[in-house]
């Protein structure tokens, strides 16, 4: 079931690697790829749906994510999550083992009490997009030893050897949501951070959003730098602070096009924007209509 002689990647659009077929309906694969057979030397930038764990047998590479670069080398093993986008770099040559596999092969459905309890704090976590796991503690010489078995299995295929994996990538797994558990903890805890600060952040946006009003009022709301302010909003709601501000402003004239008779010169000052000029532009953005035309189709 190893394959051999991987040359290059098939990618979609959106740049989506589309898995080969040869599974023979195992949402499981493996790979024995060798860096001399990548034209340059070089893996362009890619993701999958898939799981996929590499294991190093000789050499070492270059792996570049959006959180940064790593060098993974022989005896190795590098998880990657599913849907992170990654490439990697041969400065030498490297073979290594490419496991790539469904979560549901080991999970069940989505949702599913076993990927609740198991897959999901793991899959779901953004501070575990990657991970990189050396020989260098007892829980990390085990987890290694069960890829190497897993190799030696998917070699040989006895019968049964399908259930087989599963059960090493389980335990796999297993022992990987114990060597994570401090990072997962800490990403909890600063989510909860993040909601409190955010709390606080929005009431004084909600009370003040008629004011002039910038960041560092913003931030001074939760007593947070600037920065930090930015980068809250961008964690808890993907927005940048003042692009929420702006978006809250714009909801709050609509909702008063909607139910006053205020003039829209009026209802631009009472949201806090500088200018009629500036409030037309920014709700039109925002709606796709003018504010004049938003009050004679909602009044209609």
């Amino acid at each position: 079931m190893i394959q051999y002689q991987k040359k290059n990647l098939t990618l979609g659009d959106n740049s989506e690697e589309l898995l080969s077929e040869d599974s023979g309906g195992l949402p499981f694969m493996c790979h024995y790829d060798e860096s001399r057979l990548f034209t340059g030397h070089h893996i362009p930038w890619h993701w999958h749906d898939w799981i996929e764990l590499n294991y190093i047998d000789k050499g070492s590479y270059q792996m570049h994510s959006p959180d940064g670069d790593l060098t993974a080398g022989q005896g190795e093993v590098v998880f990657i999550n599913r849907n992170i986008m990654h490439a990697y770099d041969f400065p030498e040559p490297v073979n290594y083992y490419s496991y790539t596999f469904d979560s549901r092969f080991l999970a069940g459905e989505f949702g599913s009490y076993i990927d609740r309890k198991y897959f999901a704090p793991i899959l779901r976590s953004k501070s575990l997009s990657i991970i990189h796991i050396r020989p260098d503690t007892p829980r990390r010489i085990r987890m290694i030893e069960l890829i190497l078995q897993l190799t030696d299995l998917l070699r040989d295929e006895p019968d049964g050897f399908e259930l087989s994996v599963r059960e090493l990538i389980s335990r796999f797994f297993l022992m990987m949501r114990a060597e994570t558990e401090d990072i997962r903890a800490a990403e909890k805890k600063g989510n909860e951070r993040d909601l409190e600060r955010m709390k606080l952040m929005l009431q004084y946006i909600y009370a003040h959003y008629s004011e002039p009003l910038g960041l560092g009022e913003i931030a001074g709301a939760a007593m947070i730098s600037l920065r930090e302010c930015t980068r809250c909003f961008q964690r808890s709601i993907n927005r940048p602070p003042i692009r929420f501000l702006i978006e809250y402003r714009a909801q709050m004239a609509a909702m008063r096009l909607e139910r006053t008779d205020d003039s829209i010169s009026s209802i631009a000052e009472q949201c806090g924007f500088v200018s009629d000029s500036y409030f037309g532009k920014t709700f039109k953005d925002i709606y796709g209509c003018t504010p004049r035309d938003y009050r004679k189709k909602h009044r209609a």
